[in-house]
């Protein structure tokens, strides 16, 4: 995965933190497909990890902040993989292991005044 180092992911799961200052459609869309050109940290990732929820907040392309504010949300729950995601700024990672079942993360999606989008084409 670029410089970073290999590294073996658990079973589990993960949370990313990513931003997309234009074509946010698009980049769900290439993100939602195993067949791409591998690119970033998460392209790699994605080769074996299947995507379960999506949440954004429009306009807003702090990815830091809220890596950041998701760290100090679960901080005794979750484990940074190190750099990954975040080569090109300061923080510890983008990527974080939930450090125990997935149970309700509605609270923290609502904290951070995210939505969920419907990736999977449900209505209702």
């Amino acid at each position: 995965m670029g410089k970073l180092p290999e590294i073996n992911f658990k079973s589990g799961i993960y949370l990313y933190v990513g931003r997309a200052r234009q074509g946010l459609q698009g980049r769900l869309k290439r993100h939602m497909r195993k067949e791409k050109k591998l690119f970033w940290h998460i392209d790699y990732f994605l080769q074996k990890a299947e995507i379960e929820e999506v949440w954004i907040k429009r306009d807003f392309f702090d990815e830091c902040r809220t890596a950041y504010e998701v760290m100090n949300l679960l901080k005794d729950l979750l484990f940074p993989l190190k750099k990954f995601g975040s080569s090109d700024c300061r923080c510890t990672s983008h990527l974080f292991y939930l450090l125990q079942s997935k149970g309700d993360l509605e609270p923290l999606r609502k904290k951070l005044s995210f939505e969920k989008v419907d990736i999977h084409g449900n209505q209702g």
